[in-house]
């Protein structure tokens, strides 16, 4: 007597489940990295817009003497619900805090934007002549304010002073490990949150 073979197709049980965990472990892998990196590319747009204010204010210095301060931070995220990774307009209260300057941003910005100098009243600067601009955002939506900035200090002797972020009161960022500032240069600073 002959048997008969029949032939199945398809997938065992155990052939999907190793698959499944196959794809659950590279997601735990994928998924922050991305997330990460769209952190990041936000973040572009407060380097790019901070290295334009500053060449303002300097510009501005030339021209008149003082940098300028817009004492506030803008656009007010409020309306929005506060900072995070929705897009906010330029509006015409931000337009007129920068005009000054003669600097506006490109469309809309994930971040607000201000400048402290020793002219902006509560400014906490322990100099005449230097600014920092500051850029908050929370563009990697974990509740933390971040900051973005460009501290420019007056050399008195040696000795370097400094304006604050005036919005929430931050020094000039330092390098990691270190506790030397960064000047002149955009930084994140990393007191308050980190991605």
């Amino acid at each position: 007597m002959r048997r008969r073979v029949t032939e199945t197709s398809g997938f065992t049980l155990i052939e999907v489940l190793i698959v499944v965990a196959l794809l659950g472990v590279l997601s735990t892998v994928a998924i922050p990295g991305f997330m990460t990196y769209q952190a990041r590319t936000r973040r572009a747009e407060a380097f790019l817009n901070l290295q334009a204010v500053a060449r303002s204010e300097l510009s501005y210095y030339a021209v008149k003497g003082y940098f300028y301060g817009t004492g506030l931070s803008y656009p007010d995220p409020t309306p929005y619900g506060g900072l995070g990774v929705i897009k906010m307009t330029w509006d015409a209260a931000s337009n007129s805090a920068f005009s000054e300057l003669g600097w506006t941003p490109e469309g809309k910005v994930f971040y607000s934007y201000e400048a402290n100098t020793p002219s902006v009243a509560g400014s906490g600067c322990t100099c005449n002549e230097c600014f920092t601009t500051t850029a908050y955002g929370d563009v990697d939506a974990n509740g933390r304010i971040s900051a973005v900035m460009y501290s420019h200090p007056q050399d008195i002797g040696g000795v370097l002073l400094e304006c604050p972020a005036r919005t929430y009161p931050l020094w000039a960022p330092t390098r990691p490990g270190t506790t030397h500032s960064i000047y002149d240069e955009v930084a994140v600073n990393r007191s308050n949150d980190e991605f």
